[in-house]
């Protein structure tokens, strides 16, 4: 049996790890909600390691569109991977940093490879929602920063 840490299985699941610790510890009692998405989370893991294909497949395609991201706007991927999307530190100028190339990411695994918007937040560990709107603010801010329209297609000469 393959032991999974508790901070990779919060975070795949969206879940808050002090959530769990407070949970085992007996401090408080954990949600429904967040009991179904640590099992959904286990489930997609158990799929990984049996090679199964499913959202393991698109947290793999996430990361790379991640790491792409944080290339193409000269940021360091792995300070981007570190970042706690969850934490919304929006007077953060690294976390700013970070959310920027999470945008970015969200457009190519949605709009040019073709992943669901939900599968894309489970990957990301944000939600649908985060992921719709990220993409639609970057694609309405194309229409108007000649820069980042050149950016996008640039990335999608590269893509197609």
């Amino acid at each position: 049996m393959k032991k999974i840490p508790i901070a990779r299985l919060c975070r795949q699941a969206g879940v808050d790890a002090t959530s769990w610790f407070k949970a085992m510890r007996g401090t408080t009692k954990m949600r429904t909600v967040t009991l179904a998405k640590l099992n959904a989370a286990l489930g997609r893991g158990a799929k990984a390691l049996a090679g199964e294909p499913g959202p393991a497949e698109t947290h793999g395609a996430y990361k790379l569109c991640l790491v792409h991201a944080a290339r193409e706007l000269n940021r360091n991927p792995k300070a981007v991977l570190a970042s706690d999307p969850s934490r919304k530190a929006t007077s953060d100028p690294q976390w700013l940093e970070a959310a920027e190339v999470r945008r970015l990411a969200f457009w190519l695994a949605t709009r040019l490879l073709g992943f669901a918007q939900a599968d894309v937040g489970r990957a990301a560990g944000v939600t649908r929602a985060a992921v719709s709107t990220a993409v639609q603010q970057l694609e309405d801010e194309r229409d108007t920063d000649k820069q980042l329209d050149r950016l996008l297609s640039h990335i999608e000469e590269v893509f197609s």
